[in-house]
């Protein structure tokens, strides 16, 4: 599968309100075959990632231009399909063996009626004998190859790579490459971004790609560029990194306008044939003649030393652009056959499962590694235990007493403070970094949001549900609260609420912001919920009605009530009186002061269930403007 871009222009918006607009690729072309490895250079700040997004469609917003397969305007759907993206970070499920992430992807990509030959694939990418190690304890080239091997399930003919080798040291760096070569020469097109590769290493990639200042600097084979570059007087000097002096050359604006505008920023490509020549008898050293031919036939010739090349010159419109390119659609011509067959095909599905296996497989998954992360589980069981132990002791046999009326209310803002602050700040911090790895799975179509979302709220449920039950049980009998089941049951309910409500509105801020705003975002965004909470007990009589209604909003508002409620009601009996005279020793007369004696556990609950759905609501949103972005 060939790709090219015609007059592709990727547009970015300011993050300041009303911002300029900043234009980071420039109406470039260009054509990238299959068969062949390409390397994306160009200095920092060039366009690079912004290029090879908008070419895989992980980037949408703001591209504009024509994009090609195989001579034909691609369809993005099927497009996604056939092609996986590779980020810069090594986005892996931890807690999960190479063996078992290789089962998953198996299971979530494999077309239906095949098994993926993940032995083999494992085997090919050198980790076959590593296949029992845990992901988090892969070195930097394993976990590279394990990316590269997850995508190869389903053998697609197109790979985007940015920074593959980013933080690689020289050896494994080349490791890496020579297996995306080995790709690319099994029918593959395979193009990276890569900063300024050493001489070695250069050599390794087929074809280059050179952008700068979001202009196509050149484009060719990369045994043409010196060729090319001394051609428009700038020779690299002898035994200096091409990749190093081209760069150097974008320093300075001038060679990069008459750069981009010798190869018509992109619309030309640079072709060299290295041809063995006969020694010259009087120096017993190789005559180099470069034949350089143009569009219109004119022949140039330049006179080298140490060697002899062939250099050519074609534009894209002509329809014999270049010998590689008709040699790889002969050579691919099955693959190009099904490409159009995708294409005209309007049947196939998005995935190649369904919602139920996909749902299935991610629960799974989900479970095995809450299971598997024994620490993490640890932590929050000692973590409920504790706080259950110490909040029964500072309010030991309390909830029988009648002259404890404001330990009570104390009682039961502690409480849901507890299981609201306990489950905010903990997807606020983790949940960002996932957000990253599921969207990276989602664009390569390993399965869709909606069972990924219904995976992660059920997987969850068991262990919230089982410690908010420990702690809830420790408070009841040690606070002294007076036994009865639908009592429990509402207490342990309320609770639990509570932390499901506060849950989802930790996931809907760590889905749209990152870790550090995130900690910023989440307890500014809690303190109104709070202040109304806690607004108005002692004067609930005088609240105006819009001040009630406002009020329903927060769920640690109707957390308290639900609780207080839960505490003194279900028809319960007299408080133990210790002095002469207690005011709220019968539970009715407490209900009356708080002016909630006319209201409902029930609905209370009802209510924070329908707050908890409009926070998750808004994650489920959240996730939705993050990967279309």
């Amino acid at each position: 599968m060939d790709l090219e871009f015609r007059n592709l222009t990727y547009t970015v918006q300011s993050r300041l309100p009303k911002g300029p607009r900043k234009v980071v690729v420039k109406g470039v072309n260009g054509r990238f075959t299959s068969g062949q490895l390409v390397a994306i250079m160009g200095p920092s700040g060039a366009g690079k990632s912004s290029l090879l997004n908008a070419l895989s469609g992980y980037r949408s917003a703001g591209v504009t231009g024509e994009l090609l397969v195989n001579g034909q305007p691609r369809d993005e759907q099927h497009f996604q399909k056939s092609s996986c993206y590779i980020t810069q970070e090594d986005l892996l499920q931890p807690l999960l063996t190479v063996r078992e992430a290789m089962d998953v992807a198996s299971r979530l990509k494999a077309p239906k009626g095949s098994k993926a030959p993940s032995e083999e694939i494992l085997q090919e990418m050198g980790l076959l004998e590593h296949q029992h190690t845990r992901t988090d304890m892969l070195s930097g080239g394993q976990k590279k190859r394990l990316s590269i091997a997850l995508e190869l399930v389903n053998n697609p003919p197109i790979f985007f790579l940015d920074e593959p080798t980013s933080g690689l040291d020289t050896v494994t760096t080349t490791q890496c490459v020579k297996v995306l070569k080995q790709l690319a020469r099994q029918g593959r097109t395979v193009v990276c971004t890569i900063h300024q590769p050493a001489a070695s290493l250069l050599e390794l990639f087929d074809q280059v790609y050179v952008i700068a200042d979001g202009l196509c600097v050149y484009q060719g084979d990369t045994s043409a560029m010196v060729p090319f570059l001394q051609s428009v007087g700038l020779p690299c000097p002898r035994h200096h990194n091409p990749a190093d002096f081209i760069i150097e050359v974008t320093e300075h604006p001038e060679y990069i306008t008459s750069l981009s505008e010798e190869m018509m920023n992109g619309k030309l490509y640079k072709s060299a044939k290295v041809d063995e020549a006969p020694k010259d008898p009087a120096t017993n050293q190789l005559d180099l003649k470069i034949s350089y031919q143009n569009n219109d036939s004119q022949e140039t010739e330049i006179i080298l030393s140490n060697e002899t090349c062939t250099y050519k010159v074609a534009k894209y419109e002509d329809s014999s652009a270049s010998v590689s390119s008709l040699s790889s659609q002969l050579s691919n011509g099955n693959s190009s056959m099904e490409w159009m067959k995708m294409q005209k095909s309007s049947e196939t599905s998005d995935y190649s499962t369904t919602f139920c296996e996909q749902f299935l497989i991610l629960l799974q998954r989900m479970l095995k590694q809450i299971l598997r992360n024994k620490p993490g589980l640890c932590i929050q069981f000692v973590h409920h235990v504790m706080c259950g132990v110490l909040i029964g002791i500072c309010f030991w046999d309390m909830a029988n007493d009648g002259t404890q009326m404001f330990n009570h209310l104390k009682l039961c803002v502690g409480l849901v403070i507890f299981f609201a602050y306990t489950q905010i700040m903990v997807p606020v911090l983790v949940y960002p970094q996932e957000v990253k790895l599921v969207k990276k799975e989602h664009f390569n179509c390993w399965y869709g949001l909606t069972p990924y979302y219904a995976a992660l709220t059920v997987s969850k449920l068991p262990f919230q549900v089982l410690f908010n039950i420990i702690f809830s049980t420790i408070v009841y009998f040690m606070a002294g609260v007076p036994f009865s089941v639908p009592r429990f049951i509402a207490f342990c309910l309320v609770g639990n609420v509570v932390s499901l409500a506060a849950e989802g509105m930790g996931l809907a801020i760590g889905s749209v912001f990152n870790v550090t705003n995130g900690c910023a975002i989440g307890p500014s965004a809690i303190a109104p919920f709070l202040g109304l909470a806690i607004y108005g007990f002692d004067f609930a009589h005088e609240i105006p009605l819009l001040m009630n209604i406002l009020m329903k909003t927060s769920f640690i508002r109707c957390g308290i009530v639900a609780m207080v409620l839960t505490i003194f009601g279900f028809g319960r009996q007299p408080l133990d009186c210790k002095e002469m005279y207690c005011h709220f020793a019968k539970p009715d007369v407490l209900l009356k002061y708080l002016d909630i004696e006319n209201s409902s556990v029930w609905l209370e609950i009802a209510t924070m269930v329908g707050i908890m759905l409009v926070f998750r609501s808004m994650c489920y949103i959240g996730l939705r403007w993050r990967f279309a972005t």
